[in-house]
């Protein structure tokens, strides 16, 4: 009877591989094993990155510009440099037996999306106590989000 079972999961395996399907579950479920432990980080970078194309999406309406495929283009890019980013120093993390490396690197990202979130979120709410307080801070990312120098943005919210 243990035969026939092990048998028939075998055929069962064997038959999953013959389909795409299969083949992407079995992709997924390596990925998932080998980011866990640190599905944290990798959700806390996740969202941070999504965030940040909200943040840019309301942007792009608000100017009457909307370029949501642009966008998407920007932010596949982005989870595709930073998963392999993490999946590097998981990789390091995995040899260490530890998790400080890529809590480190995934802060990292994550602080760099905020920031580019805050860029977009000061050119839509230019007068918000905590925006106002990093405006200096901030000009060269909305000027970069904007296509403008930085001296017209300066301009744009002193106006404001």
């Amino acid at each position: 009877m243990f035969i026939y079972v092990i048998q028939h999961l075998f055929q069962k395996i064997v038959s999953l591989a013959h389909c795409v399907q299969g083949w992407a579950a079995a992709l997924l479920f390596f990925v998932a094993d080998y980011f866990a432990g640190h599905q944290f980080t990798v959700f806390f970078v996740l969202s941070m990155t999504l965030m940040d194309a909200c943040w840019g999406i309301a942007v792009s309406v608000h100017r009457g510009q909307f370029t949501l495929s642009e966008l998407a283009r920007l932010t596949i890019a982005k989870l595709a440099v930073y998963g392999c980013a993490l999946f590097f120093f998981v990789s390091l993390d995995r040899v260490a037996d530890t998790v400080f490396s890529t809590s480190i690197v995934g802060a990292a990202i994550a602080a760099v999306e905020f920031w580019s979130s805050c860029g977009s979120m000061l050119i839509l709410f230019p007068n918000f106590l905590f925006l106002r307080l990093l405006r200096k801070a901030l000009t060269g990312e909305i000027a970069s989000k904007l296509n403008i120098s930085e001296e017209e943005v300066k301009d744009i919210l002193k106006d404001k």
